[in-house]
């Protein structure tokens, strides 16, 4: 079996790959300047169903952000992503969602999009998720929420993007995690040498919070 199967058509075909990251790019950014409203993004598990208290919290606080005037941006997908397109419409604000191409299980086809593009490049669509965002706003979920989390955490802390709340719900889910890269037992190996890099993180419980903290920021 060779080795590189899916990687060696991107690095080979490099005219291909190049101007499909263009193309992606472009559209996302004329997509978002096409919004005059403020943009707030959500993040979380896909597997999330309608019952779950995470859907349900979720569409609230789209729901009343979306009252304030701000427009909701999402993956696109199921789970925490249709609650919150699904609060946006109800507020009748912008609904964005920034679909993932090649993920076949997170097909949506309702009906809760003003706006909506699919992307072949995942690179490419957490650019255009956050570059226009006026918070972040994170529900629980697997490696692809935490690839988004710690990406857009790493680019704040280094100044490459400007900073904007990071907002992580339900204090008890997050807690573990934080805890560890904060109180790592092996203190020779802590490589988070500036705690203040920890305080980019918001962890709320009540949708008052969360809004207290974007209005405030």
């Amino acid at each position: 079996m060779s080795r590189l199967h899916k990687n060696k058509q991107y690095y080979t075909k490099t005219d291909w790959t190049v101007d499909k990251v263009r193309e992606e790019i472009n559209s996302g950014l004329k997509l978002l300047n096409k919004i005059d409203n403020k943009i707030i993004t959500f993040f979380g598990s896909h597997r999330v169903t309608k019952n779950s208290k995470y859907y349900q919290h979720c569409e609230k606080v789209s729901f009343e952000l979306g009252k304030r005037g701000y427009a909701i941006l999402s993956g696109g997908g199921p789970g925490i992503m249709h609650a919150a397109n699904s609060g946006a419409t109800k507020a009748k604000v912008p609904s964005i969602g920034l679909k993932a191409g090649l993920l076949k299980g997170e097909r949506v086809t309702d009906k809760i999009f003003t706006h909506e593009m699919s992307f072949h490049f995942l690179f490419v669509r957490r650019f255009i998720m956050s570059i226009k965002s006026e918070a972040l706003i994170f529900y629980p979920g697997g490696y692809g929420t935490l690839n988004e989390l710690f990406e857009y955490a790493v680019l704040m802390q280094t100044g490459i993007v400007d900073n904007v709340p990071i907002i992580c719900v339900n204090k008890k889910y997050w807690q573990g995690l934080f805890d560890w890269l904060e109180n790592n037992p092996l203190k020779e190996d802590f490589f988070i040498h500036d705690i203040k890099d920890l305080k980019l993180i918001h962890f709320v419980d009540g949708i008052d919070e969360i809004i207290s903290i974007i209005e405030n920021k």
